[in-house]
C-alpha cells in the first residue's frame, strides 16, 4: 500500500471519526466530554523492567486479541479500524512482554484458552487517535482473577511514537504478581495449568483433580506417572502452539503492509481531535450575540468537516485497507493437511475441535 495515496482518504476517515459521535451540536455534548477529561486520571509512561536473563520457573504468557468494542455486523471504516487496532495493540502488548525478558514464551491468542497458565485479555473502550482507554482482565488457567484495571493514556503530539510505553506498566504488574508467589505457588500454577488443558480436551478424564471456588483454585490429585494420555495431549498441545505461530506471523505482515498507514490515522486524527476540542470549548464559552458572525464562520467551517462523510466510497475503500479477511491457514498433523478460512477467531475454533476429534481417535473415545 502506497500511504501518499492512502493520506487523502485518512484525512477524511479522521474527520468522520472525530465527528462521527456528534450528531447533535458540539455544545451539546461539551459540558460532558470535558467533564469526563477533568476526571480521568491519565497514565504516565513508566520505564520497563527488563531482566538479563528470565527466572525459573518460565511463566509462558496468552495475549488474546483485544476486544474492539463494535460489532461483528459494522462494517463502517470507524469499525474497521478499531478491528485493525484490536489486533495491532495486542501484538504491541506481546512485543512489550517480551521484551522485558522476565518470562517464558508469549503468545498471541485468538480467543481465551487453557493453552497457557496465565492470559490476559482486554477491551477498548475508547480509541480516537490521541486518547486510549483500555480496560484490561488477567486470569490463569483455572480462572481466578489475578487482577483487572482500566488504562488510560493521553497522546500528547502527532510526534509521539505510539502507544506501546503504555504497556510498560502493564508488564511492570503482571512482574510484581508473579514475583508475589513463592516456588511452590508458582510450580502448583504450572501444574494447575497443564491438568486445566488436559481437562479442556478431555474432561472425562481429567475432571476433579482441581478444586474450585469462587475466587481461588487447588490442586487435589495428579495425573498418574507416566500416563500415555499425558504424551498424547503435550502433542496436541503443540500442535495448538503452531497455530498460534501463524498468528505471530499474520501479524506481522500486518505490521509491515498497514502499520505506517496506521500511524498516519492516528497522526491525522489527533489532529482533527484538538480542533473539534478548540471549537467546542470556543462555542461554549460564547454568551449573547458576541462573536455571532465569528461562531457563524465557525459553524459553517464545522459543516464543511462534517460533509466529508458523504464520501463513503473514499472512506471504504480505506476500510478495506484496514479491515481485510484473515488469510486461510494451512496446518498439518501427522497424516493430514487442513485449509483453515474465516476470521482468526472462528479458525482458531476449528482447529481445536479438530485436534480434539484426532485426541479422541487416538484414544478410542467417540466424536461428539
Amino acid at each position: 500500500m502506497n500511504d501518499w495515496r492512502v493520506l487523502p482518504r485518512l484525512l477524511l476517515l479522521a474527520s468522520f471519526y472525530a465527528l462521527g459521535s456528534c450528531a447533535s451540536s458540539p455544545s451539546d455534548e461539551t459540558s460532558t466530554e470535558l467533564q469526563e477529561d477533568s476526571t480521568r486520571v491519565w497514565d504516565t509512561v513508566e520505564p520497563l523492567l527488563i531482566a538479563a536473563a528470565p527466572t525459573m520457573p518460565l511463566l509462558d504468557i496468552a495475549v488474546e486479541l483485544f476486544d474492539p468494542g463494535v460489532s461483528g455486523e459494522d462494517r463502517s471504516p470507524v469499525a474497521a479500524v478499531r478491528r485493525l487496532e484490536s489486533q495491532l495493540l495486542a501484538g504491541e502488548l506481546r512485543d512489550t512482554l517480551a521484551r522485558s525478558n522476565q518470562w517464558g514464551v508469549v503468545r498471541l491468542v485468538p480467543t481465551a484458552s487453557s493453552l497457557t497458565p496465565v492470559s490476559i485479555r482486554a477491551g477498548i473502550a475508547v480509541s480516537d487517535g490521541r486518547d486510549l482507554v483500555l480496560d484490561v482482565v488477567v486470569k490463569d488457567a483455572m480462572g481466578a482473577l489475578w487482577f483487572e484495571y482500566t488504562m488510560a493514556y493521553r497522546q500528547q503530539s502527532a510526534a509521539d511514537e505510539g502507544f506501546g510505553g503504555i504497556f510498560n506498566a502493564l508488564a511492570n504488574r503482571l512482574l510484581s504478581v508473579w514475583q508475589g508467589k513463592d516456588r511452590d505457588e508458582q510450580d502448583a500454577l504450572l501444574q494447575g495449568a497443564e491438568i486445566a488443558y488436559a481437562e479442556a480436551l478431555a474432561p472425562e478424564a481429567f475432571s476433579g483433580m482441581i478444586q474450585r471456588s469462587e475466587t481461588d483454585w487447588k490442586v487435589v490429585r495428579l495425573p498418574a506417572e507416566g500416563d500415555p494420555m499425558l504424551a498424547r495431549i503435550e502433542r496436541i498441545r503443540n500442535q495448538e502452539y503452531l497455530f498460534c505461530d501463524t498468528i505471530d506471523e499474520q501479524y506481522v505482515d500486518m505490521v509491515d503492509r498497514v502499520g505506517p498507514t496506521y500511524r498516519l490515522w492516528r497522526s491525522a486524527t489527533l489532529e482533527q481531535t484538538e480542533w473539534l476540542e478548540r471549537y467546542q470549548r470556543r462555542a461554549a464559552a460564547r454568551t449573547g450575540s458576541a462573536g455571532d458572525s465569528e461562531f457563524t464562520r465557525m459553524q459553517a467551517e464545522y459543516a464543511a468537516y462534517r460533509s466529508f462523510r458523504i464520501q463513503e466510497q473514499a472512506l471504504f475503500e480505506l476500510a478495506e485497507a484496514f479491515d481485510g479477511e484473515a488469510r486461510p491457514t494451512v496446518m498439518r498433523t501427522q497424516d493430514q493437511v487442513f485449509r483453515l478460512e474465516g476470521t482468526l477467531e472462528s479458525q482458531y475454533d476449528t482447529w481445536r475441535d479438530l485436534l480434539r476429534d484426532i485426541y479422541l481417535i487416538e484414544t478410542g473415545g467417540q466424536t461428539p
